[in-house]
């Protein structure tokens, strides 16, 4: 039981899409070159594990902040823009650890 307790307390959010479209899932948090794995759609339940701070390079290439989630059926990243909405609220980078 301590070992579970243990677990869940340092989990990610839990929390639901709440974007009225469909909200793409990345197999990385560079989404550059890649194809989603998985479209979300609103009110599907995940975990959001971390935020990732977007990264660009001195000419200006990159990509933009993402989170890490779980969800049913795999994990992947989606844009930090998505609104994801937990028991405490709509989820911001401030409420998750870097990843």
């Amino acid at each position: 039981m301590l070992a579970l307790l243990t677990l869940s307390g340092c989990g990610g959010i839990d929390g639901k899409i709440a974007n009225y479209d469909s909200v793409a899932v990345w197999p990385n948090a560079n989404p550059i070159g890649s194809q989603p794995q998985q479209q979300l759609t609103t009110l599907t339940p995940i975990t959001v594990d971390c935020y990732e701070p977007g990264k660009t390079d001195a000419s200006g290439y990159g990509y933009g902040a993402t989170y890490k989630i779980s969800y049913d059926g795999g994990s992947g990243y989606i844009d930090a823009s998505t609104s994801i909405m937990s028991d405490d609220g709509e989820v911001t980078p401030e409420m998750v650890s870097e990843c």
